[in-house]
């Protein structure tokens, strides 16, 4: 009697049935905190899982609960190279796809090897300061990437930065990641949050960058069978793009399904500390929330 259930749930564990705890956690409600006695020992006590504050309002799905899916390593077949150049209003830069603690001990090379004469270094703001200019690192918006300037009396010097790019490009880093320069390394330089019920992408870099490497991203891969760039005009800081919704298919035969395809505005707003990126309708007017959510996400996608 009791080795016969026994024998049942250990055959069960072997027909791969898996059982799936999402939905439980969709209906989950704040409660007190659990409350110690004031005499206890405070440092032998403390959150054994903290949960971190939140810093965006929650909203259910029209569909109901669905777990987060994991991002997308690429959104295009276009493959990514080491080194790519930038240029907003007149200023031009490198983007490498490298940590800046990975770039930051090659850049030292380059000066050592190019005869540079070095007259101030300083790892922690990722500068260089030489008789032939500035060379400097910093975050790029992405996550491991590096942006390089080469910079004299606040001017690019174009010349430099083609000999950086040139002996980045000619090997693999070969003295290991500087523990300095880990400092200048920065993960959340683009969010996606709610604030009064709209949906806004934070990023972090002043609305030159910001809208230089949203222009080189969307054109470059951000296109899919769903959604594709159409027009960007920079003096009114908006991007405009196309986006299909899949509907249902049709019961009459031949009629297909009911896909709707519509354009929308991305707008890029200068901030004190970064730039916004929301979206409207084509006209200007608020989209649905979960419609505003899904394509900011898939703008945020790109940029990670």
């Amino acid at each position: 009697m009791v080795v016969t259930p026994l024998v049942l749930v250990l055959g069960g564990c072997g027909s791969g049935y898996y059982y799936d705890r999402n939905s439980e956690y969709a209906d989950a409600e704040m409660t007190s905190p659990l409350e110690l006695p004031a005499s206890r020992n405070q440092a032998r006590y403390q959150d054994a899982m903290p949960v971190p504050k939140a810093t965006n309002d929650f909203i259910r799905s029209r569909e109901g609960y669905e777990p987060p899916r994991p991002q997308t390593l690429s959104t295009s077949d276009r493959e990514t190279r080491f080194i790519e150049p930038r240029e907003a209003d007149g200023n031009r830069w490198l983007v490498v796809s490298a940590a800046p603690g990975a770039v930051w001990p090659r850049l030292q090379e380059f000066v050592r090897t190019n005869g540079y004469q070095v007259q101030n270094i300083d790892g922690n703001t990722g500068q260089i300061v030489t008789d032939r200019g500035v060379l400097s690192v910093r975050q790029g918006i992405r996550n491991n990437t590096t942006d390089v300037y080469c910079q004299q009396g606040g001017a690019s010097v174009d010349a430099c930065l083609s000999e950086v790019s040139q002996y980045l490009s000619s090997g693999a880093p070969q003295s290991g990641v500087s523990m300095v320069a880990q400092n200048l390394s920065r993960n959340d330089r683009v969010r996606l949050e709610s604030r009064n019920d709209n949906w806004r992408l934070a990023l972090a870099l002043d609305f030159p960058r910001a809208w230089a490497e949203l222009a080189w991203q969307l054109e470059n891969n951000y296109e899919t069978p769903q959604r594709r760039l159409v027009d960007q005009n920079r003096s009114e800081r908006v991007f405009t793009v196309e986006s299909t919704v899949k509907g249902e298919s049709s019961w009459i035969p031949f009629r297909g399904s009911s896909d709707q395809t519509q354009q929308y505005l991305l707008h890029v707003s200068p901030a004190d500390n970064g730039a916004y990126v929301s979206v409207t309708d084509s006209a200007g007017e608020p989209v649905d929330q979960q419609r505003a959510h899904d394509l900011l996400d898939g703008v945020a996608s790109i940029l990670r």
